[in-house]
């Protein structure tokens, strides 16, 4: 379904449910939710709302991850306000970081997550999701709503790695998703017919452009359950079982499909398109995936959460050997991509630089944090005469002889690890405050895969794990613990990571 001139993604789900009001939008194990109840859950979620929230405000959205959550997501906006999703599997610690930042006064909950709000302190007014939307739907007052909202108003929070251990809240505006899903749909070539099948949770950036894909093109998503991604061929039989024709993983997914030697046993049937994005996605295994499957179309995308999910993507068309690299491609559409050098040149062919952003797909920075937003959302040096902002993302590339860029590596200390964008420093600060921990210095094994604490101090691995996993995701808990007697510094009195990424990291 073609939908120019949107202003906001409400237009999205509007069409679908007028145009495909009994076709499943979002399924789940335990529910499915049409477009049309979809749209009256939102319309009566917003309405709800109404009277206890301001205009461009923060709706927390803590709830279990399912349709309910998207319908959530939609009332938050058609009240006028942002949602700032945050599953029930998040660590207390991280959730209460969180409010913290974004001194929210309304949140949603559901049976999940109703009775652990007690142990976050929150101070606003929490709200059932049953007692939202299960009121009336109050047409003037959405309305009124719609009638001053504009393309710029925020539509969503996400919360990334901070380096100070403290979350950051990358605010993305209505304009950025409507690029960024025009893009995705118009360039995928998505239609009513397509079946996602979902695997990333709704607080991972990757999310968003399959939710409103589904809203834009009337396709369905189906929320695959979490569990089946530790069994191969359970899961291979899920999607075969729900006739899933489009994925969007991450590598480590697929890696592990490929290296169980799941294609012996059972193949997806229905695949015609399979994206991988938010970590580097080895020759070897995608080389298995695709003599396997080789009618797939691929797609690799690379995007920060500061960019609006994806801002490259490339269409693996040509051979790659096992040990060469998958591009990431070109701009996506009404983007573009600057390869600046130390000197803040474009980087010559061949020549690494770091990757910058200009477009309409910038966040509107990070909520609540100007000092953050100021240092990594920057003027162009290549436009002096004007005012344009581009994003620095921190990661290197470079063009290579088809005129493609390749994505090299980090320019800092954070890591891409099981698809998430995590600062190594976040995983410090949270080791820090362990009883028997007095220095730590995190690194990462790129070949193996692993999270490597090297700290000084007595406490032992179990005494560690049982602390921290009361502050970080289970993404973020480090693999390998090492005790030393004393971390090396360099000239400057600094933990001497270089050295420590030498002997303990680079094998």
């Amino acid at each position: 379904m073609a939908c120019k001139n949107v202003i906001n993604v409400l237009e999205y789900l509007e069409k679908s449910a007028q145009c495909y009001p009994d076709k499943p939008a979002f399924v789940d194990e335990e529910l499915s939710l049409s477009f049309s109840e979809l749209w009256q859950s939102a319309r009566k979620i917003g309405s709800m709302l109404l009277p206890f929230v301001k205009k461009g405000s923060p709706v927390v959205v803590y709830m279990e991850k399912g349709p309910r959550q998207v319908a959530a997501f939609l009332g938050a906006v058609y009240a006028g306000c942002f949602y700032v999703p945050i599953d029930t599997s998040m660590p207390g610690t991280r959730v209460r970081l969180i409010l913290d930042t974004l001194h929210a006064e309304t949140m949603i909950v559901d049976e999940h997550s109703a009775e652990a709000v007690g142990e976050l302190h929150f101070e606003g007014i929490c709200f059932s999701y049953a007692e939202l939307a299960g009121g009336a739907v109050n047409e003037a007052g959405l309305a009124e709503v719609r009638r001053h909202s504009i393309d710029g108003d925020p539509l969503y929070a996400i919360f990334t790695s901070g380096s100070t251990g403290v979350p950051k809240g990358v605010c993305i505006s209505q304009r950025s998703v409507v690029n960024l899903t025009e893009w995705y749909c118009t360039a995928l070539d998505f239609s009513e017919k397509e079946i996602f099948g979902n695997q990333t949770p709704f607080y991972f950036d990757s999310s968003v452009k399959e939710i409103y894909a589904v809203l834009r093109s009337a396709a369905t998503m189906v929320m695959i359950p979490k569990a089946l991604f530790a069994f191969p061929v359970k899961l291979i039989e899920y999607v075969n079982e729900k006739k899933i024709n489009c994925v969007d993983w991450v590598p480590s997914v697929l890696c592990m499909v490929a290296n169980f030697k799941t294609f012996d046993k059972v193949k997806p049937l229905y695949f015609k398109k399979l994206i991988f994005m938010g970590e580097v996605m080895p020759t070897k295994q995608f080389n298995l995936w695709r003599r396997h499957l080789p009618d797939v179309a691929y797609f690799n995308l690379y995007g920060p959460t500061e960019t609006t999910v994806d801002c490259i993507y490339y269409k693996v068309e040509r051979e790659f050997a096992d040990d060469e690299v998958i591009p990431i491609g070109k701009p996506c559409e009404n983007t573009d991509i600057l390869l600046l050098n130390e000197q803040n040149e474009l980087a010559a062919p061949g020549e690494t630089g770091e990757i910058c952003v200009r477009g309409v797909s910038l966040a509107l920075g990070y909520y609540n944090n100007q000092e953050k937003t100021d240092e990594v959302f920057v003027q162009n040096p290549l436009q002096k005469n004007y005012r344009e902002l581009i994003y620095r993302t921190g990661d290197l590339g470079k063009i290579n002889e088809y005129g493609e860029i390749v994505y090299v590596e980090r320019k800092d200390f954070q890591i891409k690890h099981m698809g998430h964008r995590i600062e190594l420093g976040e995983i410090e600060a949270a080791l820090t405050v362990v009883e028997g921990v007095a220095r730590v210095c995190c690194l990462y094994n790129k070949k193996k895969e692993k999270i490597i604490a090297v700290y000084e101090g007595t406490a032992d691995k179990m005494a560690i794990i049982t602390k921290i996993k009361m502050a970080l995701p289970k993404y973020m808990i480090p693999n390998v613990y090492i005790a030393v007697e004393q971390l090396p510094t360099n000239l400057n009195g600094k933990i001497d990571r270089a050295a420590l990424a030498k002997e303990y990291a680079d094998g």
